[in-house]
């Protein structure tokens, strides 16, 4: 008896659950007590977010869909408001049938509202003038036309009883039939469902009072909501499902007149079979036969028309009576009133109201992907917690060994210091050993893993860099109204608006910005851009010419002012006259050429060196400036009265550091001019030059940018330039010290073609000159200078070929004196230029 009681009681369920957890080990029975308990969690976590994901999904849709019905009304009543306006607009013009031709053609052209009719009735019965749009022509109406016309023309004027003049009143959506006599067919007739507008002419001159009428067909205010129903909606942020939407206008005794359609539909007529869906009641009423009005049980629909009534919108989440057909529970029911003013400033009345029924899916969707999500962190949590209980439970069965050697195994840890525990034994000793050994292969590893990265990013930075952006904006530069500035950018932009307004005045313009910033190019934008563009810009560089040479060369000389005044000079005044005169450096200028330039602007006169004879000139100055010109007027080495003459207009050019973002876009540009000047194609930037240019401050400017662009494009051995040759000037400032350095031989091809060492007095005589070589003009004239040992400027352009500019023939000089081969002698005429121990 006791042992099978015995038996028994072990054979039950709740003891062999016991034998069961008893023969668990710690990481079953973990599992046991854990996992029921995190999926109730995360089941119940689950629901609770869907529940609050549901609500303000519902929100979210009773606001788009409350949106889509406002939206739709405000467009039907701006098409009614413009019906209104176009018809007021003919109605104050003339009766005449040819004017009111034109008029109608011009509303026609506008490409506004394709209106069908235009009508004037005289209100003594007389002939009425009739027009209809018969494709893209307007044809009047004869007089049998116009009596076959239904309903009859001279009806209308009952409305008259009821119009006051500047008033229009629109009629309901009514059916007409017009004669449309088409070549032979002339029984031919239309039947149409239009919108007339009415507007009463009080009578002036010789038209009489009568009522006028415009009218559109209905069907065009029913594309407004197939227009916003459809894909082209100017409302659809995302493509919807294709559950059943549709939008239904109502007049204000809650006659359903038309309902949206498919947007390839919108050729066809009034429908109302989708809106009538819900409902029972009278289909068809008179001139309306597709209309229909649900009776009167129909609660929502009433209270909705009762709402709009009183120009009320609202939206209603109703249940559905056939979920298995649309797959929902429910759908919204919105609406909004749409109102008409007879005039711009009258209050406004209903004239009908638009529903939009929408039964979307996306709750249900949601609720599908919700329950997705659930189960699948339900069944991630209980993988991720198996996992852990699993290595927790190891952990804890082999606290150290295990840890230690699990360390041990490890390839690759973020990078750590060595670590010392303050414990000892056996198991502690080895797990800190474990450790920094870790840590020791981590260290060895992230040095792996630089020089792999160093070696990847150096073969990537020599890969052709993508420039297809930058090319495609220097092509949209083309067509801007100021092609040759290059730039984007608000520094950018606002400069190039102030050329435009500068070039618009005749005023004085002073420019002012860091050297290489590109002053001469916006003061040839400003000319280029004004109504003198057609005459002269003449550009006089201030710093290039001593005090002698620069008075000469702003405003000339007679024959025989001076020893070589062989000839007359204009001078640049007189060169630029009804042009512009571009004054660069214009902080260089001697007191003297300062005060000459005073009286020239503030006269509009000059008189030549050597003459007694004042010159009238039209000439519009532009003066250019790398420094602070008021910190000068303190210093007294500037005029102030010829500041505040030449700062009439003030444009400043801002450096390249000021607009970083151009710099690749200008390194494009002048990369393309320099293939030119160098016969290459096909040039590119490596990623780790353009890396560079963008990289570098430019001290220099768009200048030193152009200088690098170019070095690089000729030094380039390949077709794509890489960054080690793109030679940055405080680069080339570091090997110039290096090649200067006492300690330094100089190169093997270097010792033929340098000159020699200088003298004490700083100069040297050589073939040719030290760092950059010497020009094509100055290679022709050398030798001639070496043989003469003294030369003046009219020599020198002599030597060089005889047809090179002054300005050109004081600059190669003024080179040769830079390089230390020539010294100046003497000012003005007189100037000489002697190779040094002549």
């Amino acid at each position: 008896m006791t042992e099978p009681s015995a038996n028994k009681r072990s054979r039950s369920p709740m003891a062999l659950a016991a034998r069961i957890v008893a023969r668990l080990g710690l990481r079953g029975k973990l599992l046991l007590a854990l996992l029921p308990s995190i999926v109730v969690i995360l089941l119940a976590t689950g629901y609770a977010s869907y529940k609050v994901s549901e609500g303000f999904i519902g929100m979210a849709l009773e606001r788009s869909v409350t949106m889509h019905t406002l939206a739709v009304a405000h467009e039907m009543e701006q098409f009614l408001d413009r019906c209104r306006e176009d018809l007021l607009l003919v109605a104050q013009g003339e009766m005449a049938p040819e004017a009111m031709r034109t008029q109608m053609k011009r509303l026609l052209r506008s490409g506004s509202i394709p209106y069908l009719e235009l009508c004037y009735l005289p209100a003594s019965g007389g002939e009425p003038v009739m027009l209809v749009r018969h494709g893209e022509e307007v044809r009047r109406l004869t007089e049998d036309e116009c009596d076959s016309v239904d309903p009859t023309l001279f009806g209308e004027l009952k409305r008259l009883d009821t119009l006051e003049p500047g008033r229009v009143l629109p009629s309901s959506i009514m059916e007409v039939t017009l004669p449309m006599a088409e070549g032979k067919a002339t029984n031919l007739r239309v039947e149409t469902h239009v919108i007339r507008f009415y507007a009463a002419i009080p009578g002036s001159g010789d038209t009489p009072p009568g009522l006028l009428f415009l009218s559109v067909e209905a069907a065009r205010l029913r594309n407004i909501l197939s227009w916003y129903d459809s894909e082209h909606s100017p409302l659809r942020a995302f493509p919807r499902s294709d559950e059943l939407r549709f939008s239904y206008f109502l007049d204000p005794e809650g006659w359903i007149l038309f309902q949206s359609e498919a947007w390839e539909k919108r050729g066809t007529g009034l429908t109302t079979y989708l809106a009538r869906g819900d409902f029972e009641g009278t289909l068809g009423k008179h001139g309306h036969d597709t209309a229909f009005r649900p009776n009167g049980s129909h609660a929502r629909y009433w209270n909705a028309v009762a709402a709009v009534n009183r120009m009320e919108q609202g939206i209603e989440v109703v249940p559905e009576e056939h979920v298995g057909q649309s797959g929902v529970d429910s759908f919204y029911f919105s609406y909004a009133p749409v109102r008409f003013s007879p005039t711009p400033d009258a209050e406004p009345a209903i004239y009908g109201g638009v529903v939009f029924v929408d039964r979307s899916q996306l709750p249900v969707i949601a609720g599908y992907k919700n329950l997705d999500v659930m189960l699948s962190v339900t069944a991630g949590a209980i993988l991720l917690i198996s996992f852990l209980v699993f290595w927790f439970g190891r952990v804890f069965t082999k606290p150290i060994r295990a840890l230690a050697d699990r360390m041990n195994d490890l390839d690759s840890l973020e990078e750590l210091e060595e670590i010392h525990l303050p414990y000892s034994g056996f198991d502690i000793r080895r797990l800190q050993d474990s450790f920094n050994n870790i840590i020791r292969k981590v260290k060895e590893q992230v040095l792996e893993i630089k020089a792999r990265d160093e070696a990847i990013l150096s073969v990537n930075q020599r890969e052709r860099a993508s420039l297809k952006r930058e090319r495609a904006l220097l092509a949209e530069a083309e067509f801007s109204r100021i092609p040759e500035i290059i730039g984007q950018g608000a520094p950018i932009s606002n400069m190039k608006v102030n050329i435009l307004k500068a070039s618009q005045a005749g005023v004085d313009v002073l420019i002012s910005g860091e050297t290489g910033t590109g002053k001469q190019l916006v003061a040839e934008a400003i000319h280029n851009h004004s109504n003198r563009s057609a005459n002269p810009f003449i550009s006089i560089n201030c710093g290039a010419l001593d005090e002698n040479l620069l008075l000469d060369a702003l405003f000339g000389h007679v024959k025989g002012a001076f020893s070589e005044a062989r000839e007359d000079r204009k001078g640049a005044f007189i060169e630029a006259d009804g042009g512009t005169l571009f004054l660069d450096e214009i902080q260089s200028a001697s007191p003297k050429v300062q005060q000459s330039l005073l009286r020239a602007i503030a006269s509009r006169k000059i008189k030549p060196l050597g003459s007694d004879r004042e010159v009238d000139v039209d000439v519009r100055i532009v003066a250019a400036t790398n420094v602070d010109i008021p910190s000068l007027i303190t210093g007294k080495a500037f005029r102030e009265d010829l500041y505040y003459r030449l700062k009439v207009v003030s444009i400043t050019t801002p450096s390249l550091r000021q607009h970083p973002e151009n710099i690749s876009l200008l390194a494009v540009y002048y990369l393309q001019q320099a293939e030119q000047l160098t016969g290459r194609d096909n040039l590119g930037l490596s990623k780790g030059a353009l890396a560079k240019l963008t990289g570098y401050d430019w001290p220099g400017n768009v200048r030193e940018l152009v200088n690098s662009i170019t070095r690089a494009a000729i030094m380039a051995e390949t077709e794509t330039i890489q960054a080690e040759e793109i030679r940055l000037e405080n680069e080339i400032e570091s090997n110039r010290e290096q090649a200067d350095s006492p300690d330094r031989e100089p190169d093997g091809d270097q010792g033929a073609s340098a000159t020699a060492p200088p003298t004490e007095a700083g100069t040297t005589r050589g073939t040719r000159p030290q760092a950059t070589p010497l020009n094509g003009r100055q290679k022709t004239a050398w030798p001639a200078i070496q043989k003469q040992g003294t030369v003046t400027r009219k020599e020198y352009q002599e030597m060089a070929g005889g047809q090179v500019p002054t300005r050109t023939a004081i600059y190669d000089l003024q080179d040769f004196v830079r390089r230390g081969l020539l010294v100046k002698r003497g000012k003005g005429p007189s100037t000489r230029y002697e190779i040094p121990g002549e």
